[in-house]
């Protein structure tokens, strides 16, 4: 059960306890309890209350998403409530167990597993960390944290901490990925080398590990990967990286055959001892170019990836450096370490946002110091790749999202290393599927900025960053092609026509949104526009309102050309101003007909007698006035559609 499914059927629980009040037989039962379930409930009730009114600053770009919606509301998981709410103490010593244990159990029904298996699991990895952050974190810190994360008491931390300190220290592997060198010395008489990589742990030299040879090359691009079992303490290893000139065993006739590819006085000089050597001995042997120490005590528990000068004993002369990658993990089976890391995630973000207390759309990704270590502790003693994480993250706050709303830079950078992993698996994988769920429930958020565009101001620079960060997560998405599964569902976009729905189409149901946005603001300006009084209005009066309407639509319109058209077009290829006008046209053209044909069919034909001097007092000033209105109508008319025009043969 997660925990959104927890808090709904709480709510439905409490809304049945309402309409049908306990019997004779619950009421002794509630008694019996001390009616914990009632304060506790209570207490949850005022949680949310605060939560709603008290904790909500004036800095979020896009505060009161759902304020005004005529959508259905699907994105809470039940209201604030509206009345002030009066809690009784608890204070009998049984009732506050009662609670902490009411603790324990929520945190282990919104983890969805052994919450104190995790718990354990986390406790061992805080009490084994590795990486360079270890040495400068106190570890009662991090116990200290992780309780108040879980709301574990006091004699179950110490029962599940001396569990944990008994068990085996976890089997570590150092992870090397040799990537390239570059200006190595050379070592042979073409004036290049055959270099290969040789790395070892220097407390195991015997247990080597040998790249390929790339040939005739002095910037070779290896790209290889290592594991490495560490025995020892990982802060005292050290790893040796070697690079050497492979010398392949060649007859005198082929080294002979070489003195053509000779470079230079000093190329022939090896040349000919290489000769001399083989003639003598006939034995070959592989030269060393230069080597490399690296204390693993230096590496992060994210990794690190760096150059390294080579050196070889006490010679100055540069020798060339080598680009190598090193992580930590340790062994564990994969499929629960990604379980474990996903439950882990989202009790440490709940735990953030509540301490935060941060307005929505304003959480980064970035989680406070102790957050940040356990979370990167259990990532790497899991063996858990970049990919495994991220998509980790999109799945626990994509469900986040969908209540508490964080900031669209989190999935940004988020999909940047999900997205080039997902175009090599295959559509029906586990992980794609995931993702897909994920897109669910983003989507309606980032739909929701693009439909109240007009709800800020777009002086404000939040607007702007924020569409982009929009409109970034829609092209990212967009190019891993037709989405897998229904991502559309009729109860969040029943502003949309379900056929429209059923293709399962991006581009169009942005069209629909873009489409719901521009009808809204046009309802609200008509209604806005309005006379107050309750007389009907006169034919002049429908004119100067119909001019008034046409001259904030082609506003609008011409904000939509200044200020977001780039942005639609360099993400999306969205011409965002012609969509706009093409909806407005077609309303304004029936708004502006209806309105004109019953104003025209009250005008009378004015006929003017050849001395207009003589019979000025004769003419109908009122018909006069009336077409000077209408052609200021027309020319406010022509602009707009000027203006639209050019906007549709830009989109062609």
């Amino acid at each position: 059960m997660d925990e959104e499914t927890m808090w709904k059927n709480m709510f439905e629980k409490l809304n049945e306890l309402k309409v049908n009040p306990p019997t004779e037989h619950e009421s002794r039962l509630q008694d019996a309890d001390g009616s914990f379930f009632e304060k506790f409930g209570s207490l949850l009730k005022q949680k949310s209350y605060l939560e709603e009114t008290t904790f909500k600053t004036e800095l979020e770009p896009f505060g009161n998403e759902n304020e005004n919606d005529s959508g259905p509301d699907s994105y809470r998981c039940f209201e604030a409530a509206s009345e002030p709410i009066n809690i009784t103490p608890l204070a009998l010593e049984g009732d506050i167990r009662e609670v902490e244990s009411f603790k324990e159990q929520f945190v282990e029904a919104a983890v969805g597993m052994n919450v104190e298996d995790l718990y354990e699991e986390i406790l061992f990895e805080i009490c084994n960390q590795f990486g360079c952050e270890a040495n400068s974190v106190c570890a009662e810190d991090l116990l200290e944290f992780i309780q108040e994360v879980f709301k574990i008491s006091d004699e179950k931390h110490d029962d599940i901490l001396k569990l944990a300190k008994l068990k085996e220290p976890p089997n570590l592997r150092l992870n090397v990925e040799v990537i390239k060198a570059e200006n190595l010395l050379p070592k042979d008489a073409n004036g290049f080398s055959d270099p290969f990589v040789t790395l070892y742990l220097e407390s195991n030299a015997t247990h080597r590990y040998n790249s390929s040879v790339k040939h005739s090359t002095l910037n070779p691009i290896w790209e290889e990967h290592f594991s490495l079992p560490i025995a020892d303490n990982p802060k005292e290893e050290v790893l040796i990286v070697e690079i050497w000139d492979f010398d392949a065993a060649e007859t005198v006739k082929e080294k002979v055959n070489k003195l053509f590819d000779v470079k230079g006085v000093k190329g022939l000089s090896k040349l000919m001892k290489e000769i001399a050597q083989a003639a003598s001995t006939g034995k070959h042997d592989n030269e060393l170019i230069g080597r490399v120490a690296i204390t693993l005590k230096s590496v992060p528990t994210s990794g690190i990836t760096a150059w390294h000068n080579l050196e070889k004993s006490s010679k100055i002369k540069s020798r060339g450096s080598v680009l190598v990658s090193l992580t930590l993990s340790a062994e564990k089976n994969k499929r629960v370490a990604i379980q474990e890391h996903r439950h882990l995630l989202n009790l440490l973000l709940m735990h953030e946002l509540d301490t935060s207390q941060v307005s929505e759309y304003w959480w980064n990704g970035n989680f406070s110091t102790n957050a940040e270590l356990i979370r990167s502790q259990h990532a790497v003693q899991s063996g858990l790749t970049n990919f495994d994480c991220a998509l980790s993250q999109w799945i626990v706050y994509s469900k986040i999202h969908e209540n508490q709303k964080l900031s669209f830079n989190v999935f940004n950078s988020l999909l940047d290393v999900i997205i080039p992993i997902l175009k090599v698996l295959q559509t029906d994988s586990e992980d794609t599927k995931s993702f897909w769920n994920g897109v669910k429930r983003i989507l309606p958020s980032c739909f929701s900025i693009v439909r109240k565009i007009r709800a800020k101001n777009v002086s404000d620079k939040h607007i702007v960053s924020t569409l982009c960060e929009v409109l970034d997560i829609i092209s990212k998405i967009k190019t891993l092609g037709h989405p897998v599964g229904e991502i559309f569902p009729q109860n969040i976009y029943g502003f949309i026509s379900p056929m429209c729905l059923n293709t399962n189409n991006i581009d169009e149901v942005l069209i629909e949104v873009i489409n719901t946005g521009v009808k809204e603001w046009l309802e609200y300006i008509l209604e806005g526009s309005k006379s107050n009084c309750n007389d009907e209005p006169t034919d002049e009066a429908k004119l100067e309102f119909l001019i008034k309407l046409v001259q904030m639509v082609r506003s609008d319109l011409q904000r939509a050309m200044e200020y977001f058209d780039k942005h639609f077009y360099h993400k999306i290829r969205f011409n965002y101003s012609a969509i706009v006008f093409k909806y407005y046209d077609s309303n304004i053209f029936e708004i502006c007909k209806n309105n004109v044909e019953d104003v025209c069919s009250h005008i009378k034909t004015l006929h003017i007698p050849e001395d207009t001097l003589e019979y000025s007092n004769l003419l109908d000033t009122k018909s006069l006035n009336m077409g000077t209105t209408l052609f200021e109508l027309y020319l406010v008319l022509k602009r707009f559609v000027t203006l639209g025009k050019k906007q549709i043969l830009f989109s062609y």
